[in-house]
């Protein structure tokens, strides 16, 4: 089967098995239409630059204005064919101009995004090496260091960000940064501040409060994660990610019906792995196995489209397969093969020693796990997803 048959097939499940009409072809909503009053800045945007790059195609502040459109747009519909738009154009302008830094930095998020993070420092450490005082260079450097585990090397990059430029892009990556490392309540304090430098607002402004909404249900503060989720909808009403954060609360509550039909309208709109499997777990935790059934066979659909659009899903599809108990072998393999690919992070550690212990490898899972929280204060390696 070649390529373009294998995602069209990969299509037609999408929108047999989940009823989803709009996923994969959201990706054209913005080709060349005038966007209407009920879309989002990304839509305008995307609209504007693509009528400025028909009268001048080389245009290098267009091409990277439109790559970061895009990626953008990646985040808020969650369709992974605007990642692969977004690395054409910013590949388009570093052909035109070796020494574009804001090509090089979009790449580089780029690369970020579909979680190749030997391209995304490859490509922010050139950036660097062009302008080492630009904040988001040394934004892009933090990001790629974090993820490959490099993390007194990305807290260095995040605090010359924050000292040239203390804005709301440096200060969630430095909570990120908290939180992946068990604090957070220092977490919690750099999201505030993040709304505080910036007074954000749209769907930025949502995407903190969500954040923010997120680390207070971890730190079991429901009603604190109540009230940023209502933020965020304030900010952007109908803001997928805090109505999923009002779903997982319900689930959390007890309150299966509402928890279901709240995620529904969130994998309607927004069919990522994660909240399709969140959909099908409150199923399953409703007695209405069947239903469940339907969005777990639809994770791996979800999973080929991402991988067809150069996306690496190792990590994600390890954890997903160790907590479903899909397939032992399966999980392992993505588990190594994610390990392998940033073996100094304590997120890619923690789901590997998972893995191993539910494939029966105890005393392989108890290493990683000490190896993994050995000199961190971390969640990692926890036994509470059991």
């Amino acid at each position: 089967m070649t390529s373009m048959n294998r995602v069209a097939a990969v299509t037609a499940a999408l929108l047999i098995l989940a009823g989803v009409t709009g996923f994969v072809s959201r990706s054209d909503e913005s080709e060349g239409n005038p966007p209407t009053p009920t879309q989002s800045a990304a839509d305008r945007a995307i609209f504007q630059l693509q009528q400025r790059l028909a009268t001048t195609p080389h245009d290098v502040a267009a091409i990277d204005g439109l790559g970061s459109a895009y990626l953008q747009k990646a985040r808020e519909s969650g369709d992974p064919a605007f990642y692969t738009k977004a690395v054409g154009l910013f590949d388009k302008a570093m052909t035109i101009a070796p020494d574009d830094q804001a090509g090089i930095i979009g790449a580089s998020m780029a690369a970020a995004a579909r979680h190749d993070f030997a391209r995304a420092l490859d490509l922010a450490q050139q950036a660097v090496r062009l302008d080492g005082e630009d904040p988001d260079a040394q934004g892009a450097l933090g990001d790629a260091l974090v993820e490959l585990g490099r993390y007194d090397d990305a807290r260095s990059a995040f605090q010359r960000m924050i000292d040239v430029r203390p804005d709301l892009n440096a200060y969630v990556r430095t909570a990120y940064l908290r939180e992946l490392h068990g604090d957070s309540p220092s977490a919690i304090d750099a999201l505030k501040l993040a709304v505080g430098a910036a007074r954000p607002a749209g769907e930025t402004a949502a995407w903190v409060h969500w954040q923010l909404g997120n680390l207070y249900f971890n730190t079991n503060a429901p009603d604190n994660a109540t009230a940023e989720y209502e933020t965020a909808l304030e900010a952007f009403p109908g803001y997928v990610h805090a109505i999923a954060g009002n779903a997982r609360l319900a689930a959390a509550r007890g309150d299966y019906e509402a928890a279901i039909q709240l995620y529904r309208d969130v994998t309607a709109r927004q069919p990522v792995v994660e909240y399709v499997a969140a959909l099908g777990d409150v199923y399953h935790a409703a007695g209405r196995d069947h239903e469940a059934q339907r969005q777990f066979e639809l994770v791996g659909a979800i999973d080929e489209l991402y991988r067809a659009n150069g996306i690496d899903t190792d990590l994600e599809m390890a954890l997903y397969e160790a907590d479903h108990n899909v397939d032992p072998a399966e999980a392992l393999a993505h588990a190594r093969a994610a390990y392998e690919a940033r073996p100094g992070s304590i997120r890619a550690a923690d789901v590997l020693s998972w893995a191993l212990y539910k494939a029966g490898s105890y005393e392989e899972a108890l290493q990683r796990s000490r190896r993994c929280g050995s000199g961190r204060k971390t969640r990692c390696c926890s036994s509470t997803r059991e």
